[in-house]
């Protein structure tokens, strides 16, 4: 419908617009002329409105016109920039113009304004960004100046050669024709040598501004040697410093004076001419002589600013260049390590002691019973499966965070479920459903690190629905999820159709939104805009709309905090947090550049040589690639109920975030503002960690002459998983750092040296308390081995007794899952946990079947990560694992466990023992179905039917054998 009535509306101004015009009548025009724009418009402005609706639902309508006016700023810029110069040349050139040489300003405009509009963030930077107090050793200008100032030159430099590439079309067209043999010669015959000259000077004003402008660029390119690469080394080296920025300097003045002398030239030659004095054929402001400048200034720049420098290079650098190159390559190691970091990281060695004994493991107790036994990826599958509850819910992924709850510090592996409206039969996925009635998700799982029920699932501290919680600290009192990773579709809420709320049995539960997320539909001029947004007509006319009714989209985390700050590098990953009985989600970002002196690039590129000679590659953190600085300068909250976003800065040193903060003073709250018990589940991201592991890898090397030869190169340690051989990522553990008392959490990634496997040091970032954001970075000792992870797999393969057991379940058919290897640091040792999983050919999920322990070169392994301890310390072996060949029960359902036999004081009546058996095969059957089905909390109430018949059935049976 309204793409009709624009339609119908056009067409309506068009013709008032004709009868009008035809009849004289202006009042009628006029109103045809505004219904003609009107059709044009209203798109645009309604889209308009809607943006700034929800911006200042946010609080941030400020913000909005604030971006808006530098968006202008910067288009108008760019438009006038680029059409002022050329159509002041082209008010110069001779008449008659050609129709083309006439239209020339307006294409110049378009293009500058094309430039411009993209270039608001460079802009606002330049004008807001502050010294940053580091200071390069080139041309001691702060950094500062190549992040803030240098882009804007940048983008100023491409729009001036645009603006001289339209001025020298307009006009050398206006003044040269081109004949049918293809010669050039001038368009008119002139009547004097006066009028000559004057016809030619805009040419010669056009050439000598474009030499200006190639001068101003040769300037430039002096401190775009701070990005230059070769070999090893980023930035300036000897030849850049001692020869090619002079040289730039020198050929920036040879351009310009080059392209200058043909303009100096004529306009002497105009004045001598005005003064009637005789000016002879040819003088250098003619045309073939500012052809031959050009030609000059292409030798100078061949020459001078190429073929010099590169002889230099070939002929006295290279044969002793680590002695010239060795000041250079300190200065980028050092840039490089501050820009990502690096240099703020404590680096000390680890004694990687070969002692671990029973008093060792008793007093890191409180850490062994916080080791993470539960792969994310195999977790989640359990989830999926027992926790999903209903087909539209969704678990995204797993995030690992800790809690203090019944008197402990505890490492939990949680996870929100979302609603997938994909998830629905395509029948159901109505215009109701879809906007009205499935609105958000519910609750939360969560489960601890290291327990495991004797079925080998986990053991949930958080489940079902409405959420169960074990601890009162772990309550969830609003666990409606309207905003998430996977909340995609827009909803309106708070309207005359009840949202569905949660399943509860057979039955639905419905509510009402009571929050104040979204945008009120206040208004019938609100309806329209939002029709037009989204539905059209259907949402236009619904009748299921009240005035109170909230129209909520942007509803993914990324989509909400990119809105708001789109200048900020976001995080892929996203994590629920459960804080005074709400939602929440937590967000790290990023800001980054790629003009950070010195310093080099990220490069998402990573190839990890293995011992066999074979190679594995990657790409890791894609969105991070090029940049040359980074920082975690902001965390973003998302309340998961109301949509409120909090840009939190937690590095207020950080130039580039305060200068961002001067742009939109009202957005960003310092870090001592968040909420205490938000700040409690702050996390050092492991994304970050892993950017400045992979640079590590190079510059953890800062003796310049190690670093030339590549001689300590790292790469991350690889493990086994499904099959394959893939990097290790950072992981969360709780750590209990040498010295210290307290535990607190981490995340680590090891390093084994390029082409070896063995453990080469590991980085740590701090997650707790005052501590948060430290790096630090632990060295092995170079006197002893001490084994990588990937080794650690060799021995567990080695191992005959653990083979045979694996062996054994992969010829049943089962799948055997080899688990992250992690490295656990207990003071200053290092044990080796991995678990090993086992998904049942029946089964759709793994169960926790073992646990594989290393220190040296002992091995232990057991169901337990006791037991595997035990049998690491000389104990006993562990009972032979068995695969399970029955269905488990669910997680948060006990597992029905065997009672003691006991004789009874007769025999039993046959028919009792048929009809307990019955019942036991009814449940089971019917268990079996309803699992098939996914209607797991129905599938539950049946396993609890089967565990009462078996119980019955052992207590009325005689057992075969008498108890000893």
């Amino acid at each position: 419908m309204y793409i009709a009535f624009l339609i119908v509306l056009g067409g309506l101004g068009l013709g008032l617009l004709a009868v009008g015009w035809r009849r004289g009548r202006s009042v009628l025009a006029a109103l045809g002329a505004l219904a003609l724009l009107a059709s044009f418009t209203l798109p645009g402005l309604w889209s308009f409105w809607a943006e700034w609706l929800w911006y200042d639902a946010l609080g941030q309508g400020g913000r909005f016109w604030t971006q808006l006016r530098w968006e202008a700023i910067a288009l108008l810029g760019g438009a006038l920039g680029a059409a002022l110069p050329v159509a002041l040349l082209v008010r110069r050139t001779p008449a008659p113009r050609p129709l083309v040489v006439r239209l020339v300003p307006l294409v110049a405009a378009l293009g500058g304004a094309a430039l411009g509009a993209g270039a608001w963030q460079t802009l606002a930077l330049a004008y807001h960004g502050g010294a940053s107090g580091v200071t390069e050793p080139v041309f001691g200008r702060d950094a500062s100046f190549y992040l803030f100032r240098l882009p804007l030159y940048d983008r100023l430099y491409g729009g001036l050669v645009w603006t001289v590439a339209c001025g020298l079309f307009a006009t050398l067209w206006s003044y040269f024709r081109m004949r049918p043999d293809g010669s050039f010669v001038p368009r008119r015959e002139f009547a004097s040598p006066l009028e000559q000259e004057r016809a030619r000077l805009p040419v010669l004003l056009a050439a000598a501004f474009a030499g200006l402008v190639l001068a101003w660029g040769a300037w430039l390119e002096r401190y775009e040697l701070l990005y230059s690469e070769h070999g090893v080394l980023t930035g300036p080296g000897w030849t850049d410093v001692h020869v090619r920025a002079p040289a730039y300097a020198i050929g920036a003045v040879l351009i310009a004076l080059l392209t200058a002398l043909p303009l100096v030239s004529s306009l002497r030659r105009i004045g001598a001419l005005r003064r009637g004095e005789a000016v002879a054929e040819p003088e250098v402001g003619s045309l073939s002589w500012a052809a031959t400048s050009w030609v000059a200034v292409g030798l100078v720049w061949l020459t001078g600013l190429w073929g010099v420098p590169q002889l230099v290079q070939w002929l006295v650098v290279v044969p002793r260049e680590i002695s010239y190159e060795k000041p250079y390559l300190a200065d980028h190691i050092r840039f490089t390590r501050e820009a990502f970091g690096l240099a703020r990281a404590n680096v000390q060695p680890f004694d990687a002691s070969p002692r671990l004994d029973r008093a060792t493991l008793e007093r890191y107790r409180p850490l062994l019973d916080e080791v993470r036994l539960w792969d994310w990826r195999a977790l989640l599958e359990v989830y999926d499966q027992f926790q999903e509850l209903r087909l539209y819910y969704d678990f995204h992924d797993v995030d690992i965070d800790r809690y203090r709850f019944g008197g402990r510090y505890r490492q939990v592996m949680v996870s929100a479920r979302e609603l997938d409206i994909t998830h629905l039969p395509a029948r159901n996925r109505t215009f109701i459903n879809r906007r009205f009635k499935y609105t958000h998700g519910y609750g939360i799982t969560l489960a601890g690190v290291s327990e495991v029920t004797p079925e080998g699932l986990p053991h949930l501290l958080v489940s079902d629905i409405p959420p169960r919680a074990e601890a009162p600290e772990l309550a969830v009192r609003r666990p409606e999820i309207y905003y998430g990773e996977r909340t995609v579709e827009p909803v309106v809420v708070a309207s005359r159709e009840p949202e569905f709320d949660y399943p509860h049995g057979s039955d639905n539960v419905y509510t009402r939104y009571t929050g104040r997320g979204g945008v009120a539909f206040s208004n019938f001029w609100r309806r329209v805009v939002f029709g037009w947004k989204f539905d059209g007509t259907p949402l236009l006319l619904s009748s299921y709309l009240e005035p109170t009714s909230r129209m909520m989209w942007r509803r993914t985390v990324r989509e909400r905090v990119a809105a708001l700050a789109p200048f900020l590098t976001l995080d892929t990953d996203p994590y629920v947090v459960l804080a005074e009985g709400r939602l929440y989600w937590v967000i790290d970002a990023y800001t980054t550049s790629s003009h950070y002196p010195y310093s080099a690039p990220f490069r998402a590129r990573e190839t990890i040589p293995l011992s066999d000679g074979e190679t594995i590659s990657d790409r890791p953190l894609e969105h991070l690639d090029g940049a040359n600085y980074v920082r975690n300068a902001v965390k973003a909250v998302v309340d998961a109920y109301e949509g409120t976003v909090q840009l939190y800065v937690f590095d207020p040193a950080d130039p580039v975030i305060a200068a961002w903060q001067r742009v939109f003073p009202g957005l960003f709250r310092p870090a001592d503002a968040m909420p205490a018990a938000l700040r409690a589940h702050v996390r050092y991201p492991h994304e970050l960690l892993l950017c400045q592991g992979l640079m590590a890898a190079r510059y953890h090397m800062t003796d310049p002459e190690v670093f030339y030869n590549q001689e300590d190169l790292w790469v991350r340690a690889t493990e086994n998983y499904a099959g394959s051989v893939v990097p290790v990522e950072p992981y969360y553990v709780m750590w209990q750092r040498p010295g210290r008392r307290e535990p607190e959490m981490a995340v680590i990634l090891p390093f084994t040296p390029k082409g070896r496997q063995v453990l080469v040091g590991w980085i740590a970032g701090l997650c707790d308390g005052p501590d948060y954001g430290k790096l630090l970075t632990y060295l092995m000792p170079k006197d002893r081995t001490v084994l990588g992870p990937q080794q650690v797999e060799s021995k567990i393969d080695q191992d005959g007794d653990l083979r045979r057991v694996l062996t054994l379940w992969e010829s049943s058919g089962s799948e055997v899952i080899r688990g992250n290897v992690l490295a656990i640091p207990l003071g200053r040792t290092l044990l080796y946990v991995e678990p090993i999983f086992l998904r049942a050919r029946t089964a759709a999920y793994p169960e926790l079947r073992l646990v594989v322990v290393m220190h040296g070169e002992r091995l232990g392994w057991g169901r337990r990560l006791e037991q595997a301890l035990e049998h690491l310390l000389g104990g006993a072996p562990p009972p032979e694992p068995v695969a399970r060949t029955g269905p488990p029960p669910t997680p948060s359902v006990p597992a029905p466990q065997p009672v003691a036999a006991t004789r009874t004081a007769g025999p039993v009546a046959a028919s009792a023992v048929h009809a307990l058996a019955a019942e036991a095969n009814a449940a089971f059957e019917r268990y079996l179905a309803l699992q098939a089905e996914r209607r797991f909390t129905e599938a539950a109430e049946q396993l609890e039917r089967l565990e009462h018949a078996l119980r019955r059935l052992l207590e009325t049976t005689t057992p075969a054998q008498q108890q000893r």
